[in-house]
């Protein structure tokens, strides 16, 4: 059993200057097809639409999943400064978020849900090499 989920801001865009940059995808966590996959197999419609800053593109996409895979939306932002900061939100297959968890400069933290959903975080940062330092996802006394 399937079902779409949908709506989500797919950008990358830079600052007219060049200072301020954001990045936001999505992943489909699936067991069945080993890990995390990039969404153009799941995706039911794509629109374009206009990014945040002047450089760049953006789309609004939906995606359509099978029951036990996961969708997880990460939105990052980096400033002049050369900060970073974003969220990753985690959603199920009926597309209610579990979990969310709040980045900024190598800092991650739990903002909601149940630890017990923290390893799909913990396996997105390290498969895909996100520098983090620190991690306060709640599953650490596990």
């Amino acid at each position: 059993m399937s079902s779409v989920i949908g709506e989500f801001q797919v950008e990358n865009s830079r600052s007219r200057s060049g200072k301020h940059v954001l990045y936001s995808n999505v992943y489909v966590y699936s067991r069945a097809r080993g890990g995390f996959q990039p969404p153009d197999n799941y995706i039911v419609s794509s629109t374009d639409s206009k990014p945040v800053y002047v450089r760049g593109r953006a789309r609004r996409i939906s995606l359509k999943v099978e029951k036990g895979d996961f969708i997880l939306y990460v939105w990052m932002v980096r400033n002049f400064k050369g900060s970073v900061k974003g969220f990753l939100l985690l959603f199920n297959h009926n597309g209610s978020i579990v979990f969310k968890a709040k980045y900024i400069n190598g800092s991650l933290r739990r903002s909601f849900g149940e630890p017990v959903y923290a390893w799909i975080i913990r396996l997105f940062v390290n498969q895909f090499k996100i520098p983090v330092r620190e991690t306060r996802l709640g599953d650490e006394n596990a």
